[in-house]
């Protein structure tokens, strides 16, 4: 019989915020690996409902004409310091390639804020709904103290100090900001077409993945994005469909032996691999 639990046993041992990036990795790599990419690919959908950053994402046209590099940019630079550590070598530089690329935009500090902050509540939240277990509350503190660390390597200012102040500002921000703009449906409809563009092209499947993202996400962000409500009968499939997964997680799939690194994984838009200071628009 499988030892499901092993790595939230490591977890316990460990103090959240001293070994945050341990817990993130162990958390991240090991028990959620689907799960994390999944909420934090639905948490650049949130990003699109900030006017102000939606109006600077459309106007790079980076999603819209290289929709799939500007999801695997994203991706690889993430993963270089969250599976590397933010010391490391690799860590260093993508943290200062990410940097590199945010000062040619005139972003508000408030919206960088907000976009951290759905690296560190989105994930938890989704396993709270669909996770074969939901977030400890050690994995969460980390979360927070390793987002907060990167916040401030990315020289963002009035960082909360604490998880509850952090998630304040985060809801807070949300429900005086999220408003349906043209630019953010743009973004919006470009994203599902790099979600359809992975899949086998058969007809309906941009449909079926449209009214799946519909169904993951809560109303007042698909208004926000234009979005309509999606079909009824699609929304208890898709729902069912992750609670079976889930299940089939927990009870039925033996835990992994190994951890799993975006990094090291091939990328379509990298095929023959990448360097760090390529990554990101030119």
């Amino acid at each position: 019989m499988f030892d499901r639990f092993r790595v939230l046993r490591e977890i316990s041992e460990l103090d959240p915020e001293k070994d945050c990036h341990k817990i993130a990795f162990l958390s991240g790599s090991y028990d959620f690996p689907q799960d994390v990419e999944i909420s934090l690919g639905l948490a650049f959908f949130r990003t699109y409902a900030i006017p102000s950053i939606a109006k600077i994402l459309d106007a790079t046209k980076q999603f819209e004409n290289f929709g799939q590099k500007r999801y695997d940019d994203t991706t690889l630079i993430l993963g270089e310091f969250l599976e590397n550590g933010l010391d490391s070598d690799s860590g260093k530089r993508a943290i200062d390639r990410l940097n590199e690329i945010h000062k040619r935009y005139g972003i508000k500090n408030e919206d960088f804020l907000y976009t951290l902050t759905t690296f560190i509540f989105e994930p938890a939240r989704w396993n709270d709904r669909f996770g074969w277990r939901k977030s400890s509350p050690k994995e969460k503190l980390a979360n927070f103290h390793l987002w907060r660390q990167i916040g401030e390597r990315m020289n963002i200012k009035n960082l909360p100090r604490t998880y509850e102040e952090m998630e304040k500002f985060n809801r807070n921000f949300e429900k005086d900001r999220f408003q349906k703009t043209p630019e953010g449906m743009r973004l919006g409809a470009a994203t599902i077409r790099i979600a359809v563009g992975r899949l086998p092209n058969l007809p309906g499947v941009h449909y079926l993945v449209s009214q799946a993202l519909f169904s993951l996400m809560d109303p007042p962000l698909r208004t926000s994005m234009g979005f309509s409500d999606p079909n009824p009968v699609l929304r208890f499939l898709t729902i069912a469909t992750f609670k079976i997964r889930a299940f089939l997680l927990k009870f039925l799939w033996p835990p992994r032996k190994k951890p799993f690194y975006v990094t090291k994984r091939k990328s379509p838009s990298y095929p023959d691999g990448y360097l760090i200071e390529n990554l990101g628009p030119r």
